[in-house]
């Protein structure tokens, strides 16, 4: 038995090797194949996992609030929420919407920007926001002092220490000093958002000393649902967390992902086509020789086993060849900057993200193609008559 396998090995390479120009063909296919599915996964989970930290990287986790009304035990809340097990940290914050009046060398400038107003003591331990920081600082000494997007500070061509002027939606006005410029890596936020003080908001705004919500950040935002469920048990207040308020976008990559997949699966699917249509061509060529092995005692097993190796062999070559190309491409694309993109995307690299569970999905799924591609043509030379392959010229 054991001699038997070993001449279907040696068979089946003899073929490969006498057909190399079509045996090199197929192996390209199939790495062609699993190269473009294995990189085009890998930078799409990539972009989704960089928009997501972009969002969350000033956006909270879940937010607590309270029927739309203003929280003003926020303090009792905010440590109810602490003591639950997974908490990074919570930050009270009060958001609206205000216009932004600068007078600097480029001119005069009038824009509608979110106001977020926070505890800064708060928002360096639960959000870092310290570490967002790329100009001046955020040790705010008086209330009037703020941080301002690094695309919004650009855009106006201001300095720090200059003054600029905020009008509320209730037609106040609020004079205040750049102290510090900060970058969240999500673009709307550079260019939108100001971050000032939560008493200079609540002075601003006549609200006294209370917070419209709770910004909730995690230890790990994939807890959030779990962790949302437990604060409004424990507090009895309203959340949501930010796979609810992002839904729509969520929805829109997984939707993006599904279909670039299904696309670029056909090419993985033309290259078992590649590999059916070569082996179909060998069993072709090789009638007569089939009819010689059959009457030396091969048996339709054997034969089918023969066609079943080269199959199986060109499209598991194919498959190393491809994830080396994958690794490859991976790699640079990782560790250099392609300025072609990066100019045109809010990015400094082209992120790439993939799992072991993935890789092994696509290899996994290129042998199921390949063993069907081969299954076929194998099975149609073992049912090869010997009478008749031999009289095949």
């Amino acid at each position: 038995m054991i001699k038997i396998n070993m001449i279907e090995f040696f068979i089946a390479k003899k073929h490969i090797l006498e057909r190399k120009r079509q045996s090199i063909i197929a192996i390209l296919g199939v790495a062609i194949g699993v190269t473009v599915l294995t990189v085009s996964i890998a930078i799409a989970n990539g972009l989704d996992k960089n928009m997501v930290d972009s969002i969350l990287s000033v956006s909270s986790h879940i937010v607590v609030t309270k029927d739309g009304e203003a929280i003003d035990n926020y303090r009792e809340i905010q440590a109810q929420v602490e003591s639950l097990e997974g908490i990074k940290g919570t930050v009270p914050q009060i958001s609206t919407q205000g216009i932004l009046k600068y007078n600097g060398t480029f001119g005069s400038y009038v824009s509608g920007v979110r106001i977020n107003g926070l505890d800064f003591d708060d928002a360096k331990i639960a959000m870092n926001l310290d570490k967002k920081i790329v100009s001046g600082t955020m040790d705010i000494t008086k209330p009037t002092e703020f941080l301002i997007g690094k695309e919004l500070f650009d855009q106006l061509g201001a300095k720090l220490g200059d003054k600029i002027t905020v009008v509320s939606a209730e037609n106040r006005e609020m004079h205040l000093s750049i102290v510090g410029v900060f970058q969240s890596g999500y673009y709307e936020y550079d260019t939108t958002m100001i971050i000032v003080p939560l008493r200079a908001v609540q002075i601003l705004s006549y609200t006294g000393d209370t917070a419209t919500s709770l910004e909730v950040f995690l230890d790990n935002v994939y807890s959030a649902n779990k962790l949302s469920r437990q604060i409004k048990a424990k507090t009895n207040m309203n959340t949501r967390t930010w796979g609810d308020l992002n839904k729509n976008l969520l929805a829109a990559l997984s939707l993006e992902k599904t279909v670039m997949i299904l696309v670029f699966s056909l090419i993985v699917i033309i290259a078992g086509f590649v590999v059916w249509v070569i082996l179909n061509m060998l069993v072709k060529e090789k009638t007569r020789d089939i009819g010689i092995m059959r009457s030396m005692g091969f048996s339709s097993k054997n034969i089918m086993r023969i066609f079943m190796i080269e199959g199986l062999f060109l499209g598991i070559f194919g498959i190393i060849v491809g994830m080396s190309i994958s690794g490859g491409l991976l790699w640079y694309v990782k560790d250099n900057t392609i300025s072609q993109i990066t100019n045109i995307y809010y990015l400094n690299k082209i992120p790439v993200e993939i799992s072991p569970k993935e890789i092994l999905i696509i290899i996994g799924a290129n042998i199921i193609i390949i063993f069907l591609s081969s299954i076929f043509p194998a099975y149609k030379a073992a049912k090869l008559e010997v009478v008749e392959a031999l009289k095949y010229d």
